[in-house]
């Protein structure tokens, strides 16, 4: 697997994916924002989808809600209420 760079909204978006023992891959959502800042999207490790990432970028980049990272349904639900 390849490490995925797209742009989105105009934020600069890269998932590094790291292989470990085992074949367990974990991603790494990096985003630069539109202004130039370079943050860690708090997106679960074992979700490499580009859609999920711009799910994040459209419910406003939020941090995580509970002990763990964000899940692309945790992104769905946000989407949603706030289409309410």
């Amino acid at each position: 697997m390849r490490d995925k760079e797209f742009v989105y909204k105009n934020h600069q978006c890269k998932i590094e994916l790291d292989v470990e023992p085992e074949e367990c891959i974990k991603a790494f959502h990096f985003v630069t924002l539109p202004e130039g800042d370079k943050v860690l999207a708090d997106i679960s490790p074992y979700d490499w989808s580009e859609q999920t990432v711009r799910m994040w970028i459209d419910a406003g980049r939020p941090a995580r809600v509970s002990a763990g990272p964000l899940s692309r349904e945790d992104l769905s639900t946000m989407l949603e209420k706030e289409k309410c």
